[in-house]
């Protein structure tokens, strides 16, 4: 099995991957055959799910918190959504991600290795499409492209109580100190750093000083028009990030598992089948 210093070492981002298992409450949000649909299924605890489910369908299922609940446990109520071209990730181990580049005009530089979560489930097909898409033609002849079938969406929770903020005014004087300037005698970049731009975030000399601050990662105004948060997190494999799907379990908090370890008891039998099938892998 490969340690964790391994994957880093081999650039690998997602790791212990599981297999699939497909029945339980969400059955009829189960995949019907979204391959050669342009679409991104979401990634259930063991299902591939054409939609996401609804709240009522979540309590159902018995393990989501309330927002009372997930506020006690440092979680953010919102729902976040990582894109990925791989399927059945049980886990994430941040990257020093060349997004800088992002669109061809910026130099290229690996920062401080970071994953990235949005409440826009749009914004995130982008990177579970990363990979490139497959085309076929339709009855008549058409040419249209859709996802490749490993392709998936993941909805998560996030721990957001230690997030570097670019509108707190506190937070950003408190990087401004360790930096030695003023956002205002930046010019440019410091204008983009002061309004979050996530390229000039994600640059060694600023998210390197984020971390050192203490901060378990930071927000980016990469979907603020459409007033939905978008934020890199330092260390999702110590607990940070949470499936809708997981126990959230208080004895795995540090765990890196999305999941937490989830199988409920017998005695909450509804929907256990939904979990079941899940298995570590190499």
């Amino acid at each position: 099995m490969l340690t964790l210093k391994i994957r880093l070492q081999q650039n690998i981002g997602h790791v212990r991957r599981g297999k699939m298992n497909p029945f339980g409450v969400f059955a009829k949000l189960i995949n019907k055959g979204t391959r050669g649909k342009d679409v991104v299924p979401y990634q259930g605890a063991g299902e591939v799910l054409d939609a996401m489910p609804t709240k009522e369908q979540l309590e159902e299922f018995g393990n989501l918190p309330s927002e009372k609940e997930l506020a006690e446990k440092g979680f953010d109520p919102s729902t976040f959504y990582h894109g990925s071209p791989k399927k059945n990730i049980m886990d994430f181990v941040p990257q020093a991600s060349d997004r800088s580049v992002f669109g061809g005009y910026r130099e290229a530089r690996k920062g401080v290795p970071t994953t990235f979560f949005s409440e826009d489930k749009r914004y995130v097909e982008n990177f579970a499409t990363r990979d490139g898409k497959l085309a076929k033609r339709d009855a008549e002849g058409n040419m249209y492209e859709y996802p490749r079938p490993d392709a998936r969406i993941y909805p998560v929770k996030l721990k957001l109580d230690n997030i570097y903020d670019y509108n707190n005014p506190e937070h950003r004087k408190r990087l401004e100190d360790a930096l030695g300037t003023t956002m205002e005698e930046g010019g440019e970049m410091g204008y983009q750093l002061k309004t979050g731009d996530p390229f000039v975030l994600q640059q060694p000399e600023i998210s390197g000083v984020i971390k050192e601050l203490g901060f378990r990662g930071y927000l980016t105004n990469e979907t603020s028009r459409f007033r939905q948060k978008t934020v890199g997190l330092f260390y999702p494999e110590e607990g940070d990030v949470r499936s809708v799907f997981a126990q959230f379990d208080p004895k795995k908090a540090d765990e890196g598992n999305i999941y937490a370890s989830i199988i409920p008891p017998v005695t909450t039998a509804v929907g256990i089948g939904a979990l079941a099938g899940l298995e570590e892998s190499t």
